[in-house]
């Protein structure tokens, strides 16, 4: 229906681009708040994920052998012949053979070349 006079035809433009404007403002809204609510689950699922990796959930864990408990009699770590292997200085046969004095006649006749050589 036509307005009857210029201010009222403004008056009714002014009243349905008020519509319009809400309607718009409306949608903007939602959407403001869909992209706030993803922003929200992606930080945390982000920190949820560190958290994980941090606690080492991801690592995978080495695949463990199941030995038979009949098949050992003694504690291979308890044996003393590989102590030995392992560590050669805590044998006590490794230390008797070890001849201190022969590297302390060695030393004296090595210096008193070193003299004679000056000395001329």
């Amino acid at each position: 229906m036509p307005a009857k006079s210029k201010h009222m035809e403004r008056r009714k433009q002014r009243i349905a681009n008020a519509k319009k404007n809400a309607r718009l403002a409306g949608k903007l809204r939602r959407r403001r708040r869909l992209q706030a609510l993803f922003g929200l689950l992606a930080i945390a699922a982000v920190l949820t994920l560190a958290f994980l990796w941090q606690t080492g959930f991801f690592e995978s864990e080495p695949e463990t052998e199941e030995f038979p408990t009949g098949e050992f009699e003694e504690d291979p770590l308890l044996d003393p012949e590989l102590d030995a292997e392992l560590d050669p200085e805590a044998d006590p046969d490794a230390e008797a053979t070890e001849d201190p004095a022969g590297e302390a006649d060695e030393d004296p006749a090595g210096e008193a070349d070193e003299t004679d050589s000056e000395t001329e």
